[in-house]
């Protein structure tokens, strides 16, 4: 089965600098995020050395989409795949890898503020040294995880920015985009910039390691996939700063992104203050919205939180009335005294039945 991965479009972000920025939309890939591009190289280059083939179990260290995208293309090639996850993933995520049918590992329950990916990875490994027949892909130090992005996610930025691009915007975690992007665009275009974006309280490039809740990127550790030579500038982003610019993003373009994402557009909209009229600049957005429905996107986990809910424009209130009217609410779900019933009477023109009316 051919599962379209890649060639994912950009979209342009206004800015007064003259400059080209873009945002390449990696949600749009089949299984929704950026970690297609590395489970499918993945798999196919552990086939390709006789380490994998069908029948067997694939084991991952999983944040979510990595298990989305090793579930979905191990579903088509009878591989039985198993994901270790923390209970921080969000719900949306978790639904996607076991409506695929893959098996979530829980961790046990941890103490607050434990960042879990090394016990996951632990995990991982031991699972795939005991079960039969079982490989574990080992995403934060497996060379074909930047492999990916050098054979895949570069070359497409190069053509779609017609070899122009100037400067690039990753998230880091695994560091497997950066790095294979880097490696490629570096090899054609030495004076290009990498720009390395993290969480505040992710340590990949310094900083103090501290508790993040935008889930999906970020470690406490030094992953085997960095490499730190192609990377130019890293900067931290706040947990508030990355809501923000994924909001004002949604605004601006009716785009709905990931949390991650929210990373790299903070820079991007930084780099649209100070960026030249020459600039050609490119922020890879690793997933979408639908992740994120329970978390970001969730105005009672946004209060939960401490964060400020977004602007949003009232209702009219000629509205209102008219929707109250037919016994209908706007943005609320409370009920407005009228069932549906009165309401379809009500928009025929007719006088309500008296066995209504006495109800």
């Amino acid at each position: 089965m051919d599962l379209k991965i890649g060639n994912t479009p950009v979209v342009g972000i206004k800015n007064r600098r003259g400059a080209r920025i873009m945002a390449k939309l990696e949600q749009l890939n089949p299984g929704g995020s950026i970690k297609d591009r590395i489970a499918l190289t993945m798999i196919e280059e552990a086939e390709a050395r006789g380490q994998l083939h069908p029948g067997m179990s694939i084991i991952e260290s999983s944040s979510g989409n990595t298990a989305v995208g090793l579930a979905m293309i191990a579903r088509s090639k009878g591989y039985t795949v198993y994901a270790v996850c923390d209970q921080n993933v969000p719900a949306g995520k978790l639904t996607r890898i076991a409506a695929l049918g893959a098996h979530i590992i829980y961790l046990p329950p941890t103490p607050p503020g434990f960042d879990s990916v090394e016990l996951r990875i632990a995990i991982a490994d031991t699972l795939a040294a005991e079960l039969p027949d079982a490989i574990s892909t080992s995403q934060f130090s497996n060379p074909d995880n930047p492999l990916a992005h050098e054979l895949g996610t570069g070359p497409e930025i190069w053509e779609q920015t017609g070899g122009e691009v100037t400067r690039i915007v990753a998230a880091v975690g695994t560091c497997g985009t950066i790095t294979g992007v880097g490696h490629f665009l570096k090899a054609r275009k030495p004076g290009i910039e990498i720009r390395a974006v993290e969480p505040r309280g992710s340590v990949i490039f310094g900083g103090e390691r501290g508790n993040f809740l935008i889930q999906g990127g970020g470690l406490s550790f030094i992953p085997a996939n960095l490499d730190i030579s192609i990377v130019d500038t890293s900067t931290h982003v706040t947990d508030a700063e990355a809501i923000s610019a994924i909001y004002r993003f949604a605004d601006e373009t009716g785009v709905l992104v990931g949390g991650t994402a929210g990373w790299v557009l903070h820079d991007l909209y930084r780099l649209c203050e100070e960026a030249s009229a020459n600039d050609v600049i490119v922020g890879i957005l690793p997933d979408g919205a639908d992740r994120y429905l329970d978390t970001i996107y969730s105005p009672d986990w946004l209060k939960r939180n401490g964060f400020a809910l977004p602007a949003r424009s009232s209702a009219p209130s000629v509205m209102n009335r008219i929707a109250g009217d037919l016994g209908c609410t706007v943005n609320t779900v409370e009920g407005g005294g009228r069932t549906s019933v009165d309401a379809l009477y009500m928009m025929m023109g007719l006088p309500l039945p008296e066995t209504l009316l006495d109800a």
